[in-house]
């Protein structure tokens, strides 16, 4: 089975990850160097890199595989039930190494009337042992309280010429020839949405040869 392209060229490190604020960049590092970070809330247009910065981060720290929970924020996360008896058994455990880490992606769809007040008491009374990291399109749709228990931390979009070249440079690597007009109408149909460009690009390359938009079968 093919490998899908956006896992293969996802960074895996900071060195790899492009950062558009430099100040965030060393706030990053200064995270590492000291083995800890506060809860987190990543905000910033789909598809710019929120979640890949949550896994360095992770990936980074050391954090044992035990010790971390990945929630679909739009999915179990969205009810009150999952909260109770699945996301507070974890906390509740202690880590096997000196932190677990609650990575809920989407956070933006929990419920705002029950998940999301009850979340708030969790990073409260785990905090010793627990971080969150919450990651989101709309921050105005998570309540203040998760806000102020949180370091923000938006995302903000690569420009044009970056996001054009990220993604001529995947088609390199993979041998694919093409045209830059061909290449630069998936880039408008498509950016800021990186996650969505290379999903994209990836079928419509057929015998080496990028295809032009609504040409491809």
């Amino acid at each position: 089975m093919q490998e899908l392209w956006v896992e293969k060229y996802r960074p895996q490190t900071v060195e790899d990850y492009v950062f558009v604020d430099q100040t965030q960049r060393e706030q990053v590092l200064t995270w590492i160097t000291n083995k800890s970070i506060p809860h987190l809330l990543l905000s910033g247009p789909a598809g710019t890199g929120k979640t890949t910065l949550a896994k360095i981060l992770i990936r980074a720290l050391g954090i044992d595989e035990y010790d971390v929970l990945y929630v679909n924020g739009s999915k179990e996360a969205r009810k009150i039930d999952w909260l109770r008896d699945k996301l507070e058994t974890f906390c509740q455990t202690m880590p096997f190494g000196n932190l677990k880490v609650v990575l809920v992606d989407e956070a933006d769809y929990m419920n705002r009337d029950s998940v999301q007040p009850a979340l708030r008491n969790l990073m409260e009374d785990y905090s010793e042992t627990v971080r969150f990291i919450l990651t989101c399109n709309y921050p105005n749709k998570i309540i203040p309280p998760l806000h102020s228990r949180c370091q923000g931390f938006h995302i903000a979009r690569v420009d044009h010429t970056e996001f054009t070249a990220r993604v001529a440079r995947i088609l390199l690597d993979e041998g694919v020839d093409f045209d830059l007009e061909i290449l630069d109408t998936y880039v408008k149909s498509t950016y800021p949405d990186m996650r969505k460009c290379i999903n994209l690009l990836q079928p419509n390359c057929h015998s080496g040869q990028l295809t032009a938009l609504g040409v491809a079968d």
